[in-house]
């Protein structure tokens, strides 16, 4: 089944929550459109008015728990032990963990966020909608959305999981990270619902990421070629990815992920030095450098609007909220893959090239395209908000390379870019989806295996057709409503992850002995006894 190999098999338990919740979700979806967009709907409002105040606390908590591993002893330790040795280099490693985190995002939303935001700022901020101080607001929204918190929410689970598998010698899975919190209690049953809940959220993620990558590539066709968008145009592109990033996958880590993400990485940087070169210069600079200390005085009090009086637009829920349900979705299986880029490396190192390098270059990459997009409407008056009204956000991005030199070559270099962007997010996500839906009884590393290739198929297509009911339905609504349902359920496993390392860390301190030296000690007494 699905070209399981001896020694493997099946872990149904955990295959059937997602299959189970999207089968339905799709034979609704395709038998009573009325009912399936109205549920939806209902649920979102009733999740983001009642919950979503948790949700901002909660990545709140992860931000700061990834600042007390940046500054305490613990990050100090190596995952894998004093010998470990790093498999990748740190640009592959960077390049990886970008693109695998985000990449799809940055692509699609550093106009529409600095546009929209600045057009229509939250209601309960009282600013004036185009004003200059609207302009800083809507910078420094994009900076919340999209820098540290973001990555935060990530590397929480990443170190868990690899500190658990590395360190602690427990299986390759996301329900590992729970065991300094339950132990053994952690794995069985316990182990089923958690990568079961795992696999449901990253398939929301995916799906709806997915969507992004069809309205995106679909108005991009119609703004270069004339093609209009729909649904039978929706259907190629989405075979197209599908077919391109399940074939990546297939190829393993070592050879389609790793030249993909390099490949990717290198395409960002030439476009972000291009727009930097050959667009507003100084006011994208000083705008970037003015919001950045907005940004940072006013961090906490951005993270906790929730604007909660009754005459409230629900802009926070709408925005920042989602936007944090979105990042929890991927959060257990992107963590998942980090963990299997970060053999050898220490915590601290972990943190810097997956937290603090991939949020500057988010920064930049936001400031220097946003800054042309402000720059474009407000100074240069040329009209985007009508294009935005009239196309969608998904056309901005392709728009803002009229107006830099060289844009018959450049607009179908950034269409490209964003096909490769989706396809190097997808095929790391699939590959890890694939280890955990297996159970292997051979004594590998299941970090460093490779899920067999009809489950990476299945996985792919499962995928493929999620995305498109929703994009069918919902459009980028009804895509934003799926990830903010599947990411909700992952705040409370992130926490109880979180509460249960540093519960480890206090045990260890009254043993006077620090988890990592724990961890030396018992491997050398088995050396020294073997």
């Amino acid at each position: 089944m699905l070209g399981i190999k001896e020694g493997q098999k099946l872990r149904t338990g955990v295959v059937a929550a997602p299959l189970v919740i999207f089968g339905a979700i799709l034979l609704l979806g395709f038998f009573d459109q009325k009912a399936f967009h109205t549920l939806l709907w209902d649920f979102f409002l009733w999740l983001m008015k009642n919950f979503g105040w948790m949700l901002s606390l909660g990545c709140l908590s992860f931000v700061a728990f990834a600042i007390f591993l940046m500054i305490h002893p613990i990050g100090d330790i190596r995952l894998g032990g004093k010998d470990a040795k790093p498999e990748f280099s740190t640009w592959n490693w960077w390049a990886m963990s970008l693109c695998a985190g985000m990449a799809m995002g940055i692509v699609f939303w550093p106009a529409p966020e600095a546009l929209k935001h600045t057009l229509a700022p939250a209601g309960g901020m009282f600013i004036e909608p185009g004003s200059q101080q609207a302009m800083l607001w809507a910078m420094r929204t994009s900076f919340l959305h999209w820098t540290f918190t973001p990555y935060s929410i990530y590397v929480v689970c990443g170190v868990m999981i690899a500190y658990a598998h590395y360190n602690l010698k427990k299986p390759f899975a996301v329900s590992s990270a729970l065991y300094p919190l339950l132990g053994d209690r952690a794995f069985g049953k316990t182990a089923t619902v958690v990568d079961g809940l795992t696999l449901f959220a990253i398939v929301g993620g995916v799906a709806g990421s997915l969507g992004y990558g069809m309205l995106q590539l679909g108005s991009g066709m119609d703004f270069l070629f004339g093609i209009s968008p729909g649904p039978v145009i929706w259907t190629v592109i989405c075979v197209l990815i599908v077919a391109t990033y399940t074939t990546s996958s297939v190829t393993g880590l070592n050879n389609g992920i790793r030249w993909l993400s390099d490949k990717n990485a290198i395409l960002f940087i030439a476009l972000l030095i291009f727009a930097f070169i050959f667009g507003p210069t100084r006011f994208s600079l000083n705008l970037t450098v003015q919001a950045t200390g907005d940004f940072v005085n006013n961090f906490i009090s951005a993270m906790t609007l929730t604007d909660p009086f009754p005459e409230g637009d629900l802009w926070p829920q709408w925005w920042d909220m989602y936007w944090w349900a979105d990042w929890l979705s991927f959060a257990p299986i992107t963590g998942m893959f980090l963990a299997r880029l970060c053999y050898g490396r220490t915590i601290r190192e972990f943190l810097v090239v997956n937290l603090v390098l991939p949020a500057m270059f988010a920064l930049v990459w936001f400031g220097i395209f946003g800054g042309l997009t402000l720059h474009t409407h407000f100074i240069e008056g040329t009209d985007l908000k009508t294009l935005m009204d009239t196309k969608g956000y998904e056309v901005l991005m392709l728009r803002l390379f009229d107006f830099l030199p060289l844009a018959e070559i450049i607009r179908p270099l950034m269409l490209f870019t964003i096909f490769v962007s989706f396809v190097t997010l997808a095929d790391s996500m699939t590959s890890t989806v694939s280890i955990l839906s297996i159970e292997d009884s051979t004594p590998q590393d299941r970090s460093t295996t490779e899920a067999p290739i009809a489950m990476k198929l299945f996985w792919g297509v499962l995928v493929g057709a999620t995305s498109l009911v929703f994009m069918f339905i919902g459009g980028l609504d009804g895509i934003k409503v799926v990830k903010t349902i599947a990411g909700v359920p992952i705040l409370f496993l992130e926490v109880a992850m979180l509460t249960g390392f540093l519960l480890f860390i206090v045990k260890q301190k009254r043993k006077r002995i620090s988890p990592a030296y724990e961890v030396y000690e018992s491997e050398e007494k088995a050396e020294v006894m073997n």
